[in-house]
């Protein structure tokens, strides 16, 4: 183990305080944490021991690790009108102190959504660091988080798109600013793909947002591949019994950067865009930062989508804690917040020591959540332990 690694804990960071309001199940919880141990919840299906680690998931950009609209996250009023039951949305917020491992010190976000933003469209939501209005991107300088979810069990062998949102994720904890880029380059997709779609003809336009498309898009290709490059001799090395793995990148942009200088393949992204401007108007696609995939196989050399779900969880685990420790052996800063849920109780219990030791030799802060607190007995006395019945919290041992 490296030596950033054994003499990291002097700069640990993570999570102080953490106090929710009308999110999901909870009216009202506040946390008082250690922000150096990991922090362990158990409690039956149900409890709302996921809701804490999507609430936590929301203190750093993006929708959070369900990716749910935000009047989903809301508790809801009910009252009668018309002798009928209607529910509204609440106003809902969460608001965290911070320990940072950097200068910084202790930090404050708070972020929600109004009442009048929720609704079928809500897509905002108000960001706060240190009482400050901020943006997203702001956000993003400040805080960051990894999570492996149940949903994320096959992640290797769906669709695309949680595979991108995985990658861009890792990306930005790297990269603060990849946020923007990835935003950026959305909205300017959306509006070309609107346009197209609408019969639009204005080439000054559509070149406009071709150029804002190329311009991002490459700038975020360049990210993805420098990721994974930091990342790649760290999947390569073999430990705790988690498998060895091989990454890349199928897109057309990372490709690209392979082979030629980056205003190159700006300039080759703007050409392909215009050619296929009517063909992307009749209904069909164009490559791009967009629809890149992430491509993993297992040290057998399977193809991560063809292995088991408990070969996929592994590889998916080796992948966010080599993550971690590229982090803590380049970066003064802390490895992202790192969220577990239901992901290290379900690991063979040689996997699980591993993954435990590992954890907390990090700076970053890690959450787990099981049914029962039998999985993380080897961490009492280092981690603390809070059980959850029926959105009640209440501090335990294990």
């Amino acid at each position: 183990m490296e030596k950033t690694e054994q003499n990291s804990n002097s700069r640990k960071a993570g999570v102080r305080k953490l106090k929710l309001t009308n999110f999901r199940c909870y009216a009202m919880a506040n946390m008082d944490i250690d922000p150096e141990a990991p922090v362990v919840l158990f409690g039956a299906n149900g409890a709302g021991k996921t809701n804490l680690l999507e609430a936590i998931s929301f203190l750093a950009p993006g929708k959070g690790l369900r990716h749910a609209r935000f009047a989903d996250v809301a508790r809801h009023s009910s009252f009668i009108d018309d002798e009928k039951i209607t529910r509204m949305p609440l106003k809902w917020a969460v608001w965290a102190e911070v320990k940072t491992a950097g200068d910084m010190g202790d930090i404050t976000i708070g972020t929600g959504c109004e009442p009048n933003a929720l609704g079928e469209n809500a897509s905002r939501r108000a960001v706060l660091i240190n009482g400050e209005s901020s943006s997203q991107n702001e956000l993003a300088e400040v805080f960051s988080a990894v999570w492996i979810t149940p949903a994320m069990d096959r992640l290797f062998g769906g669709e695309l798109t949680p595979r991108r949102r995985f990658l861009d994720r890792l990306v930005q904890a790297y990269d603060a600013a990849h946020t923007g880029r990835t935003n950026a380059y959305a909205n300017a997709y959306k509006q070309w793909g609107k346009l197209l779609r609408e019969g639009c003809r204005d080439t000054a336009w559509l070149s406009s947002l071709e150029n804002t498309m190329a311009e991002y898009g490459v700038a975020i290709a360049a990210a993805r591949n420098d990721l994974l490059a930091r990342l790649s001799p760290y999947l390569r090395e073999s430990w705790g019994g988690f498998p060895k793995a091989d990454i890349a990148l199928d897109g057309f942009l990372e490709n690209k950067l392979l082979a030629m200088p980056a205003l190159a393949v700006e300039d080759a992204f703007k050409e392909k865009l215009m050619a296929s401007r009517f063909v992307y108007a009749d209904g069909g696609t164009v490559a791009g930062a967009h629809n890149t995939d992430l491509v993993v196989h297992h040290e057998n050399g399977m193809e991560a989508a063809l292995c088991s779900t408990g070969q996929q969880k592994a590889l998916l685990v080796a992948i966010v804690i080599a993550h971690a420790r590229a982090m803590a052996s380049e970066r003064e800063e802390a490895a992202p917040l790192m969220l577990f849920d239901e992901a290290a109780a379900h690991l063979d219990r040689a996997r699980r020591e591993a993954l435990f030791e590992i954890l907390l030799s990090l700076k970053g802060q890690s959450w787990f959540t099981g049914t029962d607190s039998t999985p993380f007995a080897s961490m009492e006395g280092k981690a603390q332990f809070f059980n959850i019945e029926n959105a009640e919290i209440s501090s335990a041992v294990a």
